[in-house]
């Protein structure tokens, strides 16, 4: 349990959102509504190797990543950045008279159509350099490849081959350096430039079956490659005399001596007593490969691999804390490890029930294999989770662990470090503090809001004023927002909710609003531009065309059981009798955004719930319908467990076929009121969704099926992601307001629409004349 010293502090305090805005921005006349093109535009700093800010060894240099959609590139556009220490202390001590420090670029590449493009930043420990993996593409393959940026210079070194795909790495410098590879992405048929997104409705689907564009290359060099001494080497198993291959969501570790790497590998044959070791709080247990995979010390030229912890990582039974790492200690005589369970070789039946329970953030002696407690890994689906994004050792007796503020399903503040000293029996303590101290040496904050776009400031240690000292989005002030507040009900089972409330610019206390939700996630420290994620949301630029939107999680409890739906269900239509009764919304013109797991929910509502949506849009998620299910299979022999348990069985057998019939969106889209967009990337999410499509134009109902380009699921390909913006803007536009582009180019969209809408009043006549 966490446990700090004192009253927990916000990372970023709430009460300065207003003076730090007016700062960064000044006062300017913003004179334009927002577009999807300024959301692709806008500039992210990004999370890599689990932190956003990373304080170089000497403490010289802050380095972090910004990405960047450019729409004149169609690619993102991804850029390391270098601060001085010494200018941001100046700026901090006297920012009256000293001028803003100005972040330097390091390294700059859009070098590929979907990001991210640079990954895994990791300072040299000499803090000479930077090493980094970027994505490259070749006449035949997408791979990543392995680069050193040398900071006096500026010069950019690869180190790795051509189409050698490097999944992992870890570094000391430009000949002592160890990474895994696997087989590149072939590109064959080469990949193709943007293309505009292809209206469905009406043509033949069976055309879109294609053979698979990306096949694995005949590709010999797969495994871990050491570099020592400038001579590069594949790391032979010194049992199996094979390639050493270690699990693929985990890092590498070099010991500082370059001669041995920690990583995570699967263990041939775990002992029986693995299978006592529990599963998260509401998670169900599947069996899988990762309920067997453990820390290994391996001797890169001997091949020898020490298992390090005779027990899983918190991979087994999906304890993920989203951070799978080791951290030597100076010395190399202790590493810290980031997500293991302990063995089960002790006596007291408390300590073993406590061991089975759950992982731990850990540290071990090499030398004696003492293994110590430092904190307890949280996960599952209850509120007191958390997101581990890194820890390391300040000094042989102190550990400091930091968190993830941004954690997408987490509704309470996390403290961004704690910090933890080891006790003369060997046992570590939480001590007061909860900040990083390489952060805090510098003063250097990270600041954002749903109301505020990210700005980096520096607190004076005298006043403690915030003053920006870089924003990297300056084109804002002339762009008209709407403003953002936190919401928060109960709906008729009693669950408490939180949410984001967007209002248009220029909103008018008592009128009424059309109102678009928005699914799959809520975080108030972040700037609600778009969404929880870039596929398909598009807050602000709904809220520019004079509709509310509300930005919503799901409710986790009783996730992936029968009691799902009708959960989420709940959640929505309490949202919209909360906002009916405040006089905010319309109920008459409510639409939804599904994307990913939330396409269940929002298909749920359609056909299973009691209020009408009077439009709504999914893309590129689960439907948990028959058709997807039986596809399921063609991918794995589990099927979809998953479908079965929110279904209520199997559907190939009788009572398992009746739940579904029951239960399932696809048994029950007859039920559907509402005007449905399904707007895929790719044609492999447009055969997933060939269900409700089929299903609804068979019973006449309005649907519209565009397919996207191939793309990421979490978007990042800059047209890509204006053509899903801008497709949801105009739909629910449409749909809601009873308004269209007058865009020449869009003419044929707006006739397809027409013809649905026609559709539409036919239908709910029918259903009038039923009842």
């Amino acid at each position: 349990m966490l446990s700090p010293a004192g009253p927990l502090r916000y990372f970023f305090p709430l009460t300065i959102t207003c003076a730090l805005a007016c700062t960064a921005r000044g006062e300017p006349a913003a004179t334009r509504p927002f577009t999807p093109a300024d959301d692709v535009g806008l500039a992210r700093i990004t999370a890599t190797e689990g932190r956003q800010l990373k304080i170089s060894p000497d403490g010289r240099y802050v380095l972090f990543v910004t990405t960047q959609g450019r729409l004149d590139l169609n690619t993102p556009q991804e850029t390391i950045w270098l601060f001085s220490s010494a200018e941001v202390k100046a700026f901090a001590r006297n920012p009256a008279t000293m001028p803003a420090p100005s972040p330097q670029p390091l390294v700059r590449m859009a070098t590929f159509r979907d990001g991210p493009i640079i990954t895994g930043t990791r300072w040299l420990p000499d803090s000479s350099g930077v090493a980094f993996l970027a994505v490259q593409q070749s006449l035949q393959c997408k791979y990543r490849r392995l680069f050193i940026a040398d900071i006096k210079t500026g010069s950019v070194k690869a180190l790795t081959p051509e189409d050698e795909d490097v999944v992992k790495f870890d570094a000391a410098d430009e000949n002592h350096y160890v990474y895994e590879v696997q087989a590149p992405e072939l590109l064959s048929p080469r990949m193709k430039e943007f293309t505009p997104p292809v209206a469905l409705t009406g043509a033949r689907i069976g055309e879109l079956f294609w053979p698979s564009i990306f096949q694995l290359t005949p590709f010999d060099r797969s495994g871990l490659w050491a570099v020592l001494d400038g001579k590069p080497f594949l790391v032979m198993d010194s049992e199996t005399h094979k390639p050493i291959e270690t699990f693929r969501i985990s890092d590498l570790n070099l010991a500082p001596h370059a001669r041995s790497v920690i990583a995570i590998a699967a263990v041939n044959s775990p002992p029986e007593f693995w299978a006592r070791y529990k599963a998260p709080p509401g998670y169900k247990e599947f069996k899988s490969d990762q309920d067997r995979q453990a820390y290994y010390l391996i001797d890169l030229q001997s091949g020898m691999k020490r298992l390090l912890v005779n027990a899983p990582t918190g991979l087994k039974n999906d304890w993920n804390s989203h951070f799978f790492t080791a951290r030597w200690s100076s010395d190399g005589q202790s590493v810290l490890l980031s997500n293991t369970f302990f063995p089960l070789d002790v006596p007291d039946p408390k300590e073993i029930a406590d061991r089975e329970s759950h992982p731990y953030i850990a540290v071990l002696q090499l030398g004696t294999g003492q293994l110590s407690r430092v904190l307890a890994v949280k996960a599952g689906l209850d509120k007191a989770r958390y997101a581990v994004t890194d820890m390391y050792f300040a000094d042989d007796r102190t550990i400091v662990v930091t968190f993830d503020r941004s954690y997408a399903y987490t509704r309470s503040k996390n403290e961004p470090a704690a910090i933890f000293h080891r006790e003369s029996d060997g046992s570590w303590r939480q001590t007061a503090g909860d900040q990083d101290p390489r952060l805090a040496a510098l003063q250097l904050v990270l600041r954002e809001s749903m109301n505020l776009p990210q700005v980096l400031a520096v607190e004076n240690r005298v006043t403690h004023a915030l003053h920006v000292m870089w924003d990297p989005n300056p084109q804002i002030k002339d762009i008209r927002l709407g403003m953002a507040e936190v919401i928060r009900w109960k709906d008729e089972t009693g669950y408490a909710w939180e949410a984001g409330l967007l209002h248009p610019p220029n909103y008018v206390s008592g009128k009424r609003y059309p109102l678009v939700i928005q699914t799959h996630g809520f975080n108030e420290n972040i700037f609600l531009s778009n969404g929880s994620f870039s596929t398909a949301f598009a807050a602000q630029s709904l809220a520019a065309e004079g509709m509310v939107v509300v930005q919503m999680s799901w409710n986790p409890q009783d996730f992936a059981t029968e009691k799902e739906g009708p959960k989420q269900i709940a959640g929505f239509e309490s949202l919209v009798k909360k906002l009916t009764d405040e006089g905010v919304v319309d109920p008459a013109r409510v639409g939804a955004i599904g994307f990913s797991r939330s396409v269940y929910h929002v298909m749920e509502q359609l056909t299973l719930g009691r209020m009408p949506f009077a439009a709504a849009s999914v893309t590129d998620g689960v439907t948990f319908d028959y058709f997807s299910y039986v596809l399921s299979f063609a991918f794995g022999p589990m099927g979809s467990p998953e479908a079965e348990a929110v279904n209520g069985g199997k559907p190939f057998v009788r009572e398992g076929l009746r739940n579904w019939i029951e239960k399932s969106p696809g048994f029950n889209l007859e039920q559907v009121k509402t005007p449905l967009l399904l707007l895929h990337p790719g044609k492999t999410s447009v055969i997933y969704s060939m269900e409700p499509y089929a299903a609804l134009q068979a019973l006449h109902k309005p649907v519209d099926l565009i397919m996207l380009p191939e793309g990421t699921h979490v978007m990042s390909n800059p047209a890509q992601r204006l053509a899903a913006e801008t497709i949801n803007v105009d739909w629910f536009r449409y749909w809601l307001k009873g308004e269209e582009d007058p865009a020449p180019r869009k003419a044929e969209q707006y006739a397809r629409w027409r013809e649905l809408r026609r559709l539409h009043e036919a239908d709910l006549k029918v259903g009038q004349e039923k009842q």
